[in-house]
């Protein structure tokens, strides 16, 4: 049997498995549910449909998305508008596609306040709105927090490195969510988005065991799981029974088809067919074929709730369907540019419509979805097909476009921005710079560049298995074959900074600059290498001219602050600090850093106002991120110099059980004890500390003071 006809026969089971859900309104509504139901909305990142049991029992077990779509309404056919985070989000709190929201990759756009959203409607319909992120592309200042009163966004930042912006696992990420819903008032609009599906796949245990082959069916498993306690939690409190609960992917995954091994670049059914599970109270249980989309999503929801639809929404109300009548039918646009925004690469968009789809490149494919959903004909070299459709094409496009789309394009929201210029920053970034063709050839095609950004990530896997001469040959005939590969750049520049070669990824890094002026990843890594090659005017300068993204990026003006401090520009650096913590006051790194920038000024002047807020910045660091163990240390330190003996013991241990590198603690630790008068817990400190490298380092004068405080402690012993 092939995968169509099996994954048709676990839909059809579930209809045959569960008839008498599939009775009408009156009979199936719960007794006395509220006149306005609550709203659930789940969000899985990259999750293929084909990766859900109830969709096909081929891959992965999903029991808990499968008890939701036993209870409500499973749409085969729903697609996505776009194959990247933030723009296919978009479309669904927005109710529009990137013709009309303007919002068309992760990098570099921002949801414009005119937009109105789905949290925005509904908080003026009386709703208490709550949003619960996973990933780094929805933080608030995406444009995706308005309207919400709660948008906790508190991801993982303790990386340091560029491009760890930060994520948190589907446990995390529910968990303030149950634990905001048990505080909560109804009516609510609670949005759930989770990450983990997204590469790269790590699977905690024991998924990472027993899908050790398959990691990102693993992922898809360990969400599902995670899923579970939301659920219970739903239907132990009756909540289940009053509420709307909405389940979709933002995009899927390629997984090798088609050549494209994640997602973002090509446009065909791997990454753009979606789960779509919408269960309400009164509905049961269908399968619809009807094809679908995310901009359906929030007309469904004003239906559903009892509401009325805004005016400026493009998609169409499912309710009709929902509750069993004719098929629903339209036009869905979609689009995939982020290759065209950050590598010039050509644009690819189209639509589906009436079972064809039609996807616009200088390399044109018609597929007929009904024989051939997989993608494997192209139909479009059949006569004048292809011209017929990019004529459907740009009319489509014509009726969506809206005028407020290029605002979408800007640097940043209103608020941070407010908030940047309230402490000095009055200087714009770059202008976002678009690509600067117009017209394409066939070579400049998506599925034209694909072998060669492949080529570039093969040479990543090359360096993995250690051999890094090859590695670097790879990745250097990339870049001359094709000079708008970022990852090339990005790669090559990693292999030579591993390998202490600063100089020669700072060179390769400038010269992807060049060739790709507006790409967000190559000018954070510059920035932050040319900052670890010591080189801080030349990272200033780039700092400077980045692109809009960067204004936004609490990691780029945390650099800025440091290369400020190592030029010895105390009040540019603090300025530099504060304006990261306006962005995300939550950064912890930045806390780590300014806290000792207080430190050390406190250690120059002598000024004990610098030392009290060195340790209240280090406890605000420690209190984000509690295994911040530097932070700690720090924290400790400043106690021990403030005369807080207890205090500092307490955090200097804490430091040294996070991390034991950290031997400088056992000096402060053997010092807060003699200061104590308990030289029995002193000396074991200090003599600890004799053996390590930090007093192998010191001088000979300051090894004498040690010898000397282990011998005071030894006779006090």
């Amino acid at each position: 049997m092939d995968t169509r006809t099996r994954t048709r026969g676990n839909l059809l089971a579930l209809k045959i498995c569960f008839p008498g859900l599939l009775l009408v309104l009156a009979a199936c509504s719960p007794a006395g549910p509220p006149e306005r139901p609550n709203l659930l909305l789940i969000t899985v990142d990259t999750l293929r449909a084909d990766r859900v049991g109830c969709y096909s029992d081929l891959h992965v077990s999903t029991p808990e998305i499968d008890g939701l779509a036993a209870k409500g309404v499973v749409f085969s056919r729903a697609f996505s508008h776009c194959t990247t985070t933030l723009p296919s989000h978009a479309s669904i709190l927005l109710g529009t596609t990137p013709l009309s929201h303007g919002v068309h990759d992760n990098a570099n756009f921002v949801v414009p306040p005119e937009c109105l959203t789905l949290a925005e409607h509904l908080k003026s319909s009386g709703y208490a709105t709550a949003a619960f992120i996973g990933g780094y592309p929805l933080e608030s200042r995406s444009g995706l927090s308005q309207g919400f009163d709660t948008y906790d966004d508190r991801l993982d930042r303790t990386g340091t490195a560029a491009g760890d912006a930060g994520s948190r696992r589907a446990e995390a990420v529910l968990a303030a969510a149950l634990a905001w819903l048990k505080a909560g008032k109804a009516p609510w609009f609670v949005w759930v988005h989770l990450w983990d599906p997204h590469d790269p796949y790590s699977p905690p245990e024991p998924y990472k065991t027993r899908y050790a082959d398959r990691p990102y069916e693993g992922e898809v498993a360990y969400t599902d799981a995670a899923l579970g306690g939301l659920f219970r939690y739903m239907k132990e409190g009756g909540l289940a029974d009053s509420s709307v609960v909405v389940l979709t992917g933002d995009h899927g995954e390629s997984l090798g088809e088609h050549g494209e091994k994640t997602h973002g670049l090509l446009a065909y059914n791997a990454t753009l067919w979606v789960p779509l599970i919408i269960a309400a109270p009164g509905l049961g249980h269908r399968v619809v074929p009807s094809l679908v989309s995310h901009a359906d999503i929030f007309p469904t929801v004003c239906d559903l709730l009892g509401l009325a639809k805004p005016g400026t929404l493009q998609g169409s109300s499912l309710v009709p369907v929902l509750r069993g009548g004719d098929t629903h039918s339209a036009s869905i646009y979609f689009e995939s540019l982020s290759a065209y925004y950050n590598m010039n690469w050509a644009p690819l968009s189209g639509f589906i419509e009436g079972g064809e789809k039609y996807i616009d490149s200088p390399i044109p494919e018609i597929y007929d979805l009904e024989k051939d959903f997989g993608e494997t004909k192209n139909l479009a070299r059949a006569g004048g097909a292809a011209a017929k459709k990019k004529e459907e094409l740009e009319a489509l496009v014509l009726a969506r476009y809206s005028e407020q789309a290029v605002k979408a394009g800007r640097s940043s929201d209103r608020e941070t921005i407010e908030k940047l210029r309230s402490l000095g920053y009055t200087a714009g970034f770059a202008a976002g710079k678009k690509p600067g063709r117009e017209t394409f050839r066939p070579e400049d095609d998506v599925k034209s560049m694909l072998p060669f950004f492949n080529r570039a990530s093969d040479a990543l896997a090359l360096y993995e298995a250690g051999k890094v001469r090859e590695a670097i040959a790879e990745a250097e005939e990339v870049i001359r074959a094709r000079p708008n590969i970022s990852t090339a750049y990005l790669h090559l520049a990693h292999f030579y900074k591993d390998q202490g070669r600063l100089a020669e990824a700072v060179a390769v890094l400038k010269k992807g600059l060049a060739a790709l002026p507006g790409n967000y990843y190559i000018y954070l890594e510059a920035v932050t290498c040319l900052y670890e090659a010591g080189e801080f005017d030349e990272a200033l300068r780039v700092f400077g001219q980045g692109p809009p993204q960067a204004e936004l990026d609490p990691l780029v003006w945390n650099y800025a602050g440091l290369a400020w401090l190592k030029k010895g520009d105390e009040a540019s650096a603090l300025a530099s600090f504060d304006k990261a913590l306006a962005i995300d006051d939550d950064f912890t790194v930045t806390w780590y850093n300014l806290g000792n920038l207080h430190y050390f000024a406190y250690l120059k002047t002598g000024d004990r106002s610098r030392l009290k807020r060195a340790a209240d910045c280090e406890r605000k660091a420690a209190a984000i991120d509690p295994g911040n163990g530097p932070a700690f240390y720090v924290l400790g330190v400043a106690l021990f110099q403030d005369g807080d003996g207890a205090g500092a013991v307490l955090n200097l241990e804490k430091a040294l059980a996070l991390d034991p590198g950290l031997t400088s603690a056992l000096y402060y630790l053997g010092l807060a004890w003699m200061r104590k008068g308990d030289a029995a817990k002193a000396c074991p400190y200090l003599k600890k500390f004799r053996d390590t490298p930090d007093f192998a380092a010191l001088s000979a004068e300051e090894k004498a003071v040690i010898a000397d405080l282990l011998a005071r402690c030894s006779r006090r012993d």
